[in-house]
């Protein structure tokens, strides 16, 4: 009986988002001496070849690198998006959503959460490779997630002056949030150097990053707890704009497009998973209903009534499922 030796790899420091024959071929492609314009490799059909396997994984752009393409979601993305409807959880578990004031700064958190979220799978399905930098970056991200559920216990849109210190703390976190993906960035700038058709939109991204950080740290000293101040609302302008900058680019530049990616399986995902968060807020809330209670027509139609709720959005998920893919003219 012959003994199996599990091979371990080590994790490497770094490592390169392009594919490996990118880093030699794109951009230096010759033709050896002889060799015929056809390959032996392609179907004819009378007219003109078909395209090769070779073809299929050129780059958007001749002479630009090829990014690795990203499957599926990997552990530690899909993680992550359990951070998100964590935060959310601790939000409804220590704010009573029950009055207009209260939504209002439900949205708000959640949409500043959502922003901050998308920004980072935005690179993770293009960018993301396995190496302690980027579990570290991965990190950080998460330690950005737990900061969000610890200042999102005193978020109230409607009296900034009284949790003044939240908000600046909420200002200086998302600056945090904006320079790591600087340094995410400009570590794939560093692998594409020499490439202007990628380096343009990865400097323009990296410039919406900077300025939002700027923007954020300006922020900080906006809030006091002596007046109500809206600045906070320069936040929503800030991630609408940085997620503009980065579509934009990458729909002008192929090179960076989310053609390749999993991006749609990622947004997929975590609609799902907070589908279910939802479901289980508004089970907890018939319970409370109806504990004590007897099953009158009124707590009877708010069961049925729940339930179809329940039964429309899993629908339109499904439904959302079968449309075609968001990122392909992206």
């Amino acid at each position: 009986m012959t003994s199996t030796k599990l091979r371990y790899r080590a994790l490497p420091l770094y490592a390169s988002p392009l594919e490996e024959h990118s880093e030699h071929h794109y951009g230096h492609e010759h033709k050896p001496h002889g060799h015929d314009s056809h390959s032996n490799s392609e179907i004819f059909t009378g007219k003109e070849p078909l395209a090769t396997e070779e073809d299929q994984t050129r780059p958007p752009h001749e002479g630009s690198p090829a990014f690795r393409e990203r499957e599926e979601a990997s552990s530690i993305e899909l993680f992550y998006d359990l951070f998100f409807v964590a935060n959310l959880s601790s939000f409804t578990g220590t704010h009573s959503i029950d009055d207009a004031s209260t939504v209002k700064s439900y949205i708000g958190f959640f949409a500043l959460l959502w922003f901050n979220w998308l920004q980072v799978t935005l690179y993770d399905v293009r960018f993301g490779v396995d190496s302690i930098f980027e579990r570290v970056c991965k990190a950080l991200h998460l330690g950005i997630m737990i900061a969000f559920a610890v200042v999102g216990t005193q978020f109230n849109t409607n009296d900034t002056a009284t949790y003044s210190v939240t908000f600046q703390q909420f200002s200086c976190i998302m600056m945090i949030s904006k320079l790591i993906l600087l340094v995410q960035y400009g570590y794939i700038l560093f692998w594409v150097r020499g490439h202007a058709k990628v380096v343009a939109p990865l400097l323009i991204h990296m410039a919406a990053f900077a300025t939002g950080a700027i923007i954020c740290l300006g922020l900080i000293f906006s809030f006091n707890d002596h007046t109500q101040s809206s600045s906070y609302l320069a936040w929503y302008v800030i991630a609408v704009l940085e997620a503009l900058t980065v579509f934009v680019s990458s729909s002008w530049w192929r090179s960076v497009s989310f053609k390749r990616s999993n991006l749609n399986e990622r947004v997929g995902l975590l609609t799902l998973i907070i589908l279910g968060e939802g479901v289980i807020v508004l089970t907890k809330s018939m319970s409370s209903v109806t504990k004590g209670a007897n099953y009158s027509p009124a707590i009877t139609g708010q069961i049925i009534a729940s339930v179809l709720i329940i039964v429309r959005l899993l629908l339109g998920f499904h439904q959302a499922r079968e449309v075609p893919s968001a990122a392909d003219p992206l």
